[in-house]
């Protein structure tokens, strides 16, 4: 692979009573248990979603579509009953009600998924409680919250939610918690905050606290505490959640990534259910393609034996595939939209007329932004991707984030476990580069590298050794260490497809694209090359610069 600016080299902190595991490819490494707890009971879904905070400031766009996309899936997992609450419904004294009357109507077995997108934040915990090591509880904000009166009561401490989860733990009624929201931090490569919108708020300070605490001893309660729940966060405690565009949709990653879940997608070996190990597989490299590896979900906690976390329609996945066959792409229908891009210092009639893009005045809806003065290029949430461009070099950069948008799509609904190893951060120069694909469900291996300028480097497999086409990687990981060692710096980004037969065809396009123009025709390639068959499409993104 040294046709890349990488030279082969031979040879995560985590915090928060709330999920506490750093999960990254290393975790595929581990050894899986292959027996498994299997869900016998009723599935049930509680779903909340508030973007409409007091004022506009804190508003959100994408909490209330993950609840209605939440709820569907859950229906069409033949849920018994969903309860969904969004913006000025999903008050405290509605949400704690019901939420408490479901797990008084479910039996010892049954599974409850409770989701929450919104803000959250962080608070000083109240004197002498003394059961955090960093002094601070985690929070969940509601439509009504304001920081004095009665309204200060329309918020969620995590000890409150800790006393809700232990009364259907005691039961043995199973809960798997959903929190795509985050707290406080920051991303694993700055970005410029005019252009993305998190979930998380700072009201400023709590001047009149009407809240009434649970007793002090449910704030020592943990995770472990709890034999029946299972707890999802969007993020680590030190990291931030965007708000991203799916489908022309807002929305939060994590939640879009578990209703494909839930749909049967994450349910690798068609049993009829998910267990822990199957959904970590699939919800953190699919939430990676989507945020450029800004965000890596955390379930805790990985008991023993291989839990399983929800019951799904065992026919759901291989009946998408075979419809995925016949349309010739796993993207949907309504999840075909074009790259967004806004200009700048400059107006749109440079980089105007590449396929599949579309340019856009607000640098807020846009996927990609040239700052034309500047010279810079940078992803809304991925950030800086390439520099130096003007107008004789933005078209292939461009070009190249087009086919990147398609590839992802296809690559979070249907993952490789295909990441860095070595962490998601800007690599300097001289910095050595960890990568790990397993997990393919088809065969074989077409693998190429996209430079920040827009070329193709073809890698895999080598012409020069036919039988590297023939090679099955269902049964196989892929490995590799290498060097930064020169630029042009950026982002590049290693793609893998893995597909039902060889594709000599793809191999021969793409060891053709020699310049940057060339590979501005790489997404039309790509859609009718792997037209009318399954594939599955893993990009690793490697930011480069120091």
């Amino acid at each position: 692979m040294d046709a890349a600016r990488f030279t082969q080299a031979k040879g995560a902190a985590c915090s928060l009573r709330f999920p506490a595991i750093c999960l990254t490819l290393a975790l595929f490494a581990l050894s899986i248990p292959t027996t498994t707890a299997h869900a016998k009971g009723d599935l049930y879904g509680f779903v909340v979603g508030i973007n409409d905070y007091l004022g506009t400031a804190n508003d959100l766009a994408g909490s209330v579509n993950d609840a209605e996309d939440l709820a569907g899936a859950l229906r069409a997992a033949h849920a018994k009953k969903v309860v969904k609450f969004v913006d000025q419904a999903g008050t405290k004294f509605n949400i704690e009600r019901s939420f408490l009357k479901l797990v008084a109507d479910a039996q010892a077995g049954d599974t409850i998924l409770f989701s929450f997108s919104g803000h959250g934040t962080q608070e000083p915990e109240p004197a002498g409680r003394k059961a955090e090591a960093d002094g601070k509880n985690e929070v969940f904000l509601l439509s009504g919250y304001a920081t004095k009166g009665p309204a200060s009561k329309e918020r969620i401490v995590d000890d409150e939610i800790f006393s809700w989860l232990k009364k259907a733990d005691d039961k043995g009624v199973n809960v798997v918690f959903i929190a795509d929201s985050c707290h406080s931090g920051s991303m694993n490569r700055s970005v410029r905050n005019d252009v993305v919108r998190y979930r998380n708020a700072d009201f400023g300070a709590i001047t009149d606290d009407e809240l009434e605490f649970p007793p002090p001893e449910t704030a020592k309660l943990t995770e472990a505490d709890l034999k029946h729940v299972t707890f999802i966060s969007a993020t680590t405690d030190e990291k931030l959640t965007p708000e991203v565009k799916i489908g022309g949709k807002w929305r939060g990653a994590l939640s879009w990534s578990m209703a494909r879940a839930i749909e049967g997608h994450a349910d690798r070996d068609a049993n009829g259910e998910v267990d822990q190990f199957e959904l970590v597989g699939y919800i953190v490299p699919s939430v990676a393609r989507i945020v450029e590896s800004q965000q890596t979900p955390q379930v805790v906690p990985l008991r023993p034996e291989r839990l399983a976390l929800f019951p799904v329609d065992p026919d759901a996945a291989s009946k998408f595939v075979l419809a995925a066959a016949e349309t010739g792409t796993l993207v949907r229908e309504g999840e075909k939209d074009p790259l967004k891009v806004a200009v700048e210092g400059g107006d749109g009639a440079a980089p105007d007329g590449v396929a599949f893009t579309e340019i856009v005045a607000d640098k807020g809806e846009a996927d990609l932004i040239w700052y034309k003065a500047e010279g810079k290029v940078e992803h809304r949430i991925g950030g800086e991707v390439a520099s130096g461009i003007d107008e004789s070099t933005i078209k292939p950069v461009i070009a190249k984030f087009a086919a990147l948008k398609w590839l992802k799509a296809n690559g979070a609904i249907d993952p490789v476990a295909a990441g860095l190893t070595s962490g998601d951060k800007r690599y300097a120069p001289g910095e050595t580069v960890e990568i790990s694909v397993e997990g393919a469900r088809q065969p074989f291996l077409t693998m190429f590298n996209m430079p920040p300028d827009g070329r193709v480097e073809y890698f895999y497999p080598s012409p020069s050794n036919p039988e590297e086409a023939e090679k099955d990687w269902r049964k196989n990981t892929l490995k590799e260490r290498f060097k930064v060692d020169r630029p042009p710096y950026g982002a590049e980004h290693l793609v893998l497809i893995f597909t039902d037969r060889p594709l000599p065809e793809l191999h021969a396009v793409l060891s053709a694209m020699k310049t940057a123009t060339d590979a501005s025709g790489l997404q039309l390639v790509l859609e009718q090359v792997l037209a009318k068959r399954p594939f599955q499409a893993g990009v690793i993104d490697v930011y480069t610069g120091g």
